[in-house]
């Protein structure tokens, strides 16, 4: 016999079983348990947990954005930075917007034609509430809002309101914003900000009024007006 006829001893030895590779494999089991799609779980159950935040999030985000146009919810926050007895006249809370120390509420006084900003730092969770009142009301300063406008005409001054006199800014604000030169014009305006921060606050409390297409600089009276429903020290 030939080498190439040789047959090892231990491939001969093999039972039967053992060589039978055509022999059909025996089907596997459906094993019961989690009734939910396999490729919930693909990402080791990331998927799953992402579907749960994703749909969570957006009902948590719809909540919150009528929020920020409920008139109910955002004149007592209001309040507690600029208090009150009760609403202005005339005045309508368009929005208002709370996040990382910051609050803004946006306002329309539809007598006078102005839009009204109140702006609060909370220097407890904004440590910059000092730096921006100086940065602010420092005509030789340009602030965080630059690259949205452009500010003309400066002049620092001061009016009195409640106790002392308060620290302000007029400017005539120029939107640099794309759009044709009449949208530009109406966003466009005199304006005129306050400093109201309390003497004994760490933070920082500003108004600013605004004339969207006025031509003449804000009078004193409309300031004088809207500040006689709020209490100030």
């Amino acid at each position: 016999m030939t080498e190439e006829n040789n047959i090892p001893d231990e491939v001969e030895r093999l039972p039967d079983t053992e060589l039978g590779w055509r022999e059909e494999e025996a089907a596997p089991k459906k094993k019961s348990g989690c009734l939910l799609p396999t490729w919930l779980w693909a990402c080791g159950g990331g998927c799953l947990l992402m579907m749960i935040l994703l749909g969570a999030g957006l009902f948590w985000g719809v909540g919150q954005v009528k929020n920020l146009i409920d008139p109910e919810v955002q004149w007592p926050r209001m309040q507690k930075v600029l208090p009150f007895d009760e609403r202005p006249e005339h005045v309508q809370m368009l929005a208002g917007m709370q996040m990382f120390g910051m609050e803004n509420y946006t306002l329309m006084d539809f007598e006078r034609g102005l839009q009204i900003s109140v702006y609060y730092f909370d220097d407890n969770e904004s440590s910059d509430a000092d730096d921006s009142r100086w940065t602010f009301f420092d005509p030789e300063k340009e602030t965080t809002s630059s690259s949205m406008i452009n500010r003309d005409n400066e002049r620092v001054g001061v009016i009195r309101l409640g106790s002392r006199d308060r620290k302000v800014m007029r400017f005539t604000q120029e939107t640099l914003s794309f759009g044709s030169e009449e949208m530009k014009e109406q966003a466009s305006g005199p304006c005129l900000a306050v400093d109201v921060t309390p003497e004994d606050s760490p933070g920082f409390l500003f108004v600013m009024f605004f004339e969207a297409g006025g031509e003449f600089e804000i009078p004193d009276e409309h300031v004088l007006s809207f500040f006689e429903s709020f209490y100030l020290d």
